[in-house]
């Protein structure tokens, strides 16, 4: 006899193929979130503070080769920033169900803000050192990692669940959009006023969403009882472990976010040495087209990925994880800046298309009781193994080559993306479970990562 459904995850599960289920109804468009005003809100002071965080990302980078010019200490710097993310990213999502996560969400911010402003003030003193950079980063992105399980959490509270597709959409747009204009505006910048304005303007940058949330009221959460830390996390991750709609996303995810993003953490390094030969500002500036590039497919890849992923999201998940890997090969294995600029625009959107559809998949399975546990995980998988890559990948690009670490990385995802072929078959049969058939309809628009 079937096991019936969990009574506590207070869902309604339904059987049917999600790729069939995907074709009743139309489903809301992407600016429908916009309706909330609550949610324009939210989402302007979001634009502005994610443009200072590509800002410093870029800088941060920048500044780290340009302390040593080498690849394996931007790695290392990398590795100090996502480190948080493998140590206490299940920890980050049980203090975000246990406790008030509009107040941990806002903290967090404070601290990035402090953390970014104090940098910016190390390096016009002289005292930005390797070690420094890599102290303040960690802290940094200790903070950061706090942030994310409520933050994702939060999101179901302030637009109805109706739009919630719409929202994750628009959210991620905005990632897309200031991953372009952040690094050309950081490119400008810095021969101009100098790497330290990166930083204070990402310090500023924050007050924006601490303003904005200090006046926003949302919902009261779901109690977690008396449930201990341990035995929280234990539950999180056996829900995600029982329920493959949830971990095969999950697990493909962070399979290629652990292998193949080593690209990221070592690009100043390849555009500096690679396609500018040696000449640091012309790499500075290549690589901020890159970023841009990057961006843009990110935007474009997750608009048309959306409607593929909601219709046969397992097809599209697999697609995406492939074209990624292929993408990776060909990044890497190219000396003109042109083809790399071009190759850019595949990765942004294979990459980013593929998480978009992931974090949909798993926000919408997710019972509210368990929503900052699971995504905690999430995002575990997501970023967590970036600090391993880019310390391994560092170091490999001073020994085998940058270019080869690039391309083999690739091969690596498409190896592991065609075996994973044959967990297809969990996203399709997997139950999705709805509390209302709207739901259903919300998530035809699957627009864009996040």
């Amino acid at each position: 006899m079937p096991r019936p459904p969990d009574p506590s995850e207070n869902r309604a599960r339904s059987h049917a193929d999600p790729d069939a289920v995907a074709g009743r109804g139309r489903g809301p468009a992407v600016f429908d979130a916009f309706r909330h005003p609550v949610f324009l809100r939210l989402w302007s002071a979001g634009f502005v503070s994610q443009m200072g965080d590509w800002m410093q990302i870029f800088g941060r980078s920048a500044l780290a080769f340009q302390i040593t010019g080498s690849a394996g200490d931007v790695g290392i710097v990398y590795f100090a920033t996502y480190l948080p993310q493998l140590l206490f990213s299940l920890v980050g999502g049980v203090m975000a169900d246990r406790f008030d996560r509009k107040r941990l969400f806002i903290w967090t911010q404070i601290a990035q803000a402090c953390f970014s402003i104090l940098l910016g003030v190390l390096v016009v003193t002289g005292n930005a050192t390797l070690l420094t950079l890599t102290l303040l980063s960690f802290l940094a992105g200790t903070a950061n990692m706090l942030s994310q399980p409520p933050a994702q959490a939060l999101l179901p509270s302030v637009v109805p669940r109706a739009d919630l597709t719409s929202a994750i959409s628009l959210i991620a747009a905005t990632g897309s959009m200031t991953r372009v204009l952040g690094p050309l505006v950081a490119a400008i910048i810095i021969p101009i006023f100098g790497v330290e304005w990166l930083f204070w303007i990402n310090g500023l940058s924050f007050f924006a969403v601490i303003f904005t949330w200090g006046l926003t009221k949302v919902k009261k959460q779901p109690s977690m009882g008396d449930t201990k830390g341990i035995q929280a996390m234990r539950e999180g991750i056996s829900y995600v472990k029982r329920n493959p709609a949830v971990s095969v996303p999950i697990g493909v995810s962070a399979f290629l976010g652990t292998i193949g993003v080593v690209y990221q953490p070592i690009s100043i390094a390849f555009a500096t040495t690679v396609l500018a030969h040696g000449v640091e500002s012309t790499g500075v500036t290549y690589n901020a087209w890159i970023q841009a590039s990057i961006g843009l497919g990110a935007a474009f890849g997750v608009l048309v990925l959306a409607g593929l992923g909601r219709r046969r999201p397992a097809f599209t998940l697999m697609a995406a994880a492939i074209g990624f890997s292929v993408s990776l090969i060909l990044y890497g294995s190219t000396q003109m800046v042109g083809v790399a600029v071009a190759v850019a625009l595949f990765l942004g959107a294979f990459q980013f298309g593929g998480v978009a559809l992931s974090l949909n998949l798993v926000q919408h399975e997710v019972p509210e009781v368990m929503r900052g546990r699971v995504m905690s995980i999430h995002w575990t998988g997501l970023v967590g193994g970036v600090p391993i890559a880019a310390l391994i990948g560092g170091g490999l690009a001073g020994w085998i080559g940058i270019q080869q670490v690039i391309a083999g990385s690739g091969v690596v995802c498409l190896l592991f993306s065609l075996t994973a072929l044959r967990w297809r078959k969990y996203i399709r049969r997997s139950p999705i479970e709805h509390e209302t058939a709207e739901t259903v309809v919300a998530l035809t628009a699957l627009e864009e990562e996040g």
